[in-house]
């Protein structure tokens, strides 16, 4: 049995659809501006709705998640960044990440995937953390000086 004829006809396979693809014409004229996204708090209650499944596997799950927050960090501090997807517990998870893992630092959670959300409000929120920042440091700072 050869390997690599396997790969062969896999490619072949894949080579074929998307040349089926580009010939068929075809072009959506659909935009991601035409999708109708819910609010907030309507989300929220419809995933208070949903039935729980697999509650054990997935608080396994989460925590071996938690046994990489230190791997986590290390990435983060590297340059690189995180990517979570599928359909549920993200969310928390990335919550639970940040309050734990920069307990010490100020974290801004950005809801991107409401439509409320502008880039304007992104860095007056920011804007307004690094403020706080400043200040905090300019009265630690100050009562560190010795009196004369």
């Amino acid at each position: 049995m050869d390997i690599n004829n396997g790969d062969e006809e896999e490619f072949e396979f894949s080579r074929n659809y998307f040349l089926a693809k580009e010939c068929s014409g075809k072009k959506s004229t659909c935009k991601i501006s035409d999708i109708d996204l819910i609010d907030e708090q309507e989300l929220i209650a419809a995933v208070a709705n949903i039935e729980p499944k697999h509650e054990k596997e997935t608080i396994a799950l989460v925590n071996s998640y938690k046994k990489l927050y230190p791997r986590w960090v290390f990435e983060l501090r590297c340059g690189f960044g995180l990517l979570t997807y599928g359909f549920g517990y993200k969310k928390a998870l990335i919550e639970s990440f940040a309050s734990t893992a920069f307990a010490e630092y100020p974290v801004v959670v950005i809801n991107g995937y409401l439509q409320s959300i502008n880039l304007k409000q992104v860095i007056i929120a920011l804007t307004e953390v690094w403020w706080d920042q400043l200040k905090t440091r300019q009265r630690t700072s100050l009562r560190i000086l010795p009196k004369v």
